[in-house]
């Protein structure tokens, strides 16, 4: 008889190793900022490869950043008495499907100024949960050990 494997569904294999990389040492699922530091570098990630023009890198960040955020709409209903599962819900999400409708139809313009919406929807969220000192900007440089061109493949 063959041995059989069981793979889990993309959300619980998400799920799986977002808890077992960013585990807090005393147990239990990632906390709220260490989804939102995940999800600022999948966004910063997202405007070098718009920057460079690099539909497929654009695409996969957008892909990391969306399922990021539906991990946190799904799990974390509420932080400090905020909705931020709704929140992240309504105003996060549907800028992240404006994005990834952009780079399909390969709209450069159209992508730089969603990445400007999305930017803001992150901002505005943290204005409505008390959160308003924490303001995330466009990114000046990579800090990254990654180029973000389009590759010859």
């Amino acid at each position: 008889m063959a041995a059989r494997t069981c793979l889990p569904n993309a959300r619980a294999w998400l799920a799986m190793l977002i808890c077992m990389t960013t585990m807090p040492a005393f147990g239990g699922e990632p906390g709220l900022a260490v989804l939102m530091e995940r999800m600022q570098t999948y966004t910063h990630k997202l405007q070098l490869s718009i920057d460079a023009r690099n539909a497929p890198l654009a695409h996969f960040y957008l892909h990391e950043l969306e399922e990021t955020s539906e991990f946190v709409a799904d799990t974390i209903e509420h932080y400090d008495d905020y909705p931020v599962g709704a929140l992240v819900r309504e105003m996060l999400l549907p800028r992240i499907e404006q994005l990834e409708d952009v780079t399909d139809a390969v709209d450069w313009p159209a992508g730089d100024s969603g990445l400007t919406d999305l930017i803001g929807a992150c901002n505005a969220c943290h204005v409505a949960t008390g959160h308003g000192h924490i303001r995330i900007t466009p990114a000046d440089s990579n800090p990254f050990a990654q180029d973000f061109a389009v590759s010859g493949e």
